[in-house]
């Protein structure tokens, strides 16, 4: 009976030890992710940097997957640069819904985003950019280039 009460004892004890351990990593955790959360509040409060928004109208005889080919091929490097936070080539999405625009096959946008002004100088700059931009202008008949920022309180 003496060895019943010891063991009952020893597995509160360590029950006791479990759940006190697992609240402190659980509070802990909590804390962890409310910081977080504060941190992406004021990222996003702090949304500085800017936007560019380019259109591009492709010719009627320009063949849009060669232009599509070409222009992902240099997305990885622009990707690299110093202050690209972002760099897509767009389309109209496939969709049975009839409320958006409709802009077409040949026309594709290149949605941007940059640290600065600075950065965004620097990338039309670039090497690449300047070698770039001779093998997809002519397959156009228009674009144009916007650049944005965030409207702020």
């Amino acid at each position: 009976m003496h060895k019943r009460l010891i063991m009952q004892i020893m597995r509160t004890i360590v029950t006791v030890i479990v759940v006190s351990t697992m609240a402190v990593m659980i509070f802990s955790l909590r804390g962890e992710l409310n910081e977080a959360k504060a941190r992406l509040r004021a990222a996003n409060d702090q949304d500085c940097g800017v936007y560019v928004l380019c259109r591009f109208d492709l010719k009627p005889d320009a063949d849009i997957a060669d232009y599509a080919a070409k222009t992902l091929a240099v997305v990885p490097t622009v990707r690299a640069e110093d202050g690209c936070r972002m760099y897509t080539l767009l389309k109209d999405a496939a969709t049975d819904w009839d409320k958006p625009k409709r802009f077409g096959e040949r026309t594709m946008w290149m949605l941007e985003k940059w640290d600065s002004i600075d950065a965004l100088k620097a990338h039309l700059d670039t090497p690449h950019m300047k070698a770039f931009g001779p093998t997809v202008r002519p397959m156009r008949t228009s674009s144009t280039f916007h650049v944005l920022e965030a409207v702020r309180r």
